[in-house]
């Protein structure tokens, strides 16, 4: 079966009234930082969160009655497992979700709060998977895949479709890749609806499965990412044998780029994304030139973050901005000191956050005291003033904690 645009028009029509028309939309402050005019499609807003529910929706439209009956089964320890409990509670169809042992427990409750039957089973996903083929095998179960689908495939394809109905003037589509039918889907109706437009993949430096395949390379796919939900070793043979023919090239991103568009999306816009939504991000913050002159449409497909998680990496961007710093301050210790110190900061407007005082650092002489001094500045050249300002008390100042 060769999968059309009208194939994934059609779906679009059929699955509109379950799933949300997300809003696509021109950033300004980040095209004015990043000299390159940015749209974002917004999946982190979709129902539960991301894109999932789309593919998982055209799936259980694909079945017959007995199938519907019968229940589905998948394999997901995150968003595919939310969007196909979501949906199929929606449908009446019972759904089990296999999650590896060691799942969060928020992404289990979620899909227990849509409506999953969740089971966990295997140390890892490879296991959980080989259990969701025991339990087709043993109740009849039909396996809803999260990307080797056509019908999976088609539904994450009127993502694309919907943002270049908003928004023609889009000359590139950066897309993040995990197994590929995200990409493959999207690829099919960005091409036909906008012939001259590039799509290019994004994926996680430490999982380049989808790179390895088109550039013939062996690069190893391991490792602990932001972006988890795209950490796929091996690209799907059924989304390759489409993208194949209609992706323009592939990137890949690191860790540090995709934190810093977490952040920079959160700033800027006041959009919470998770790891694999910031990918489309992360391309233009670390390949900027590729993109001069053009304008760049991103997928965010997701907004499913782990709370944890969002928090370190907004207080990690705001010690790289100068904003938030930890001071070391060797001192004599006698009366007055702290005092000093406290002076400077009052004085230049700086916020204290946190002070730690020690008599007993075993590095420094007995007649010595470490401070470590935690305070909110404006900016660099606020806090380098600040430093500037207690050296000249003869106070040596490391800065502690620089990511």
């Amino acid at each position: 079966m060769n999968l059309t645009f009208n194939d994934i028009k059609n779906v679009h029509k059929k699955i509109k009234d379950n799933v949300k028309w997300t809003e696509t939309t021109f950033t300004s402050s980040i095209s004015e930082k990043l000299g390159v005019d940015t749209f974002l499609k917004l999946e982190n807003r979709q129902h539960t969160g991301a894109f999932k529910i789309r593919g998982s929706y055209s799936k259980l439209l694909s079945l017959s009655v007995a199938e519907k009956k019968a229940g589905v089964v998948a394999m997901s320890a995150g968003n595919h497992a939310q969007g196909l409990a979501y949906i199929s509670n929606k449908m009446n169809i019972k759904s089990n979700i296999v999650m590896p042992e060691g799942t969060p427990f928020t992404k289990i409750r979620r899909t227990q709060n849509f409506g999953g039957n969740v089971i966990i089973k295997g140390q890892d996903l490879n296991e959980s998977y080989q259990h969701v083929q025991d339990l087709i095998l043993n109740n009849g179960f039909i396996e809803v895949h999260p990307y080797n689908d056509l019908n999976v495939i088609s539904g994450q394809g009127t993502i694309s479709y919907e943002m270049i109905t908003d928004c023609n003037e889009i000359d590139v589509l950066l897309v993040p890749v995990g197994g590929g039918g995200l990409i493959a889907g999207c690829s099919i109706a960005a091409k036909y609806m906008k012939k001259d437009i590039e799509v290019i993949g994004v994926e996680s430096d430490l999982y380049p499965s989808l790179s390895n395949k088109m550039f013939n390379k062996k690069s190893k796919c391991k490792g602990s990412t932001l972006a988890e939900g795209i950490a796929v070793a091996e690209i799907g043979d059924i989304p390759f044998s489409i993208l194949k023919d209609f992706v323009d090239d592939v990137l890949t991103v690191s860790d540090k780029s995709i934190e810093r568009a977490i952040a920079m999306l959160a700033e800027h816009e006041k959009i919470v994304v998770e790891g694999a939504g910031a990918t489309g991000l992360a391309a233009l913050l670390q390949h900027g030139t590729k993109f001069k002159n053009k304008k760049v449409g991103i997928v965010i497909c997701g907004g499913n973050i782990d709370s944890k998680v969002l928090s370190s990496i907004l207080m990690r961007d705001l010690v790289r901005s100068g904003q938030v710093t930890t001071l070391g301050i060797t001192m004599p210790d006698k009366p007055g000191q702290l005092q000093i110190i406290s002076k400077i900061c009052a004085v230049n407007g700086a916020n204290v956050l946190q002070v730690e005082h020690s008599r007993f650092a075993m590095d420094l002489s007995a007649s010595l005291a470490k401070l470590n001094i935690t305070i909110e500045t404006q900016n660099a050249s606020h806090l380098k003033k600040i430093i500037k300002e207690i050296e000249i008390n003869d106070l040596p100042v490391n800065i502690e904690g620089i990511i």
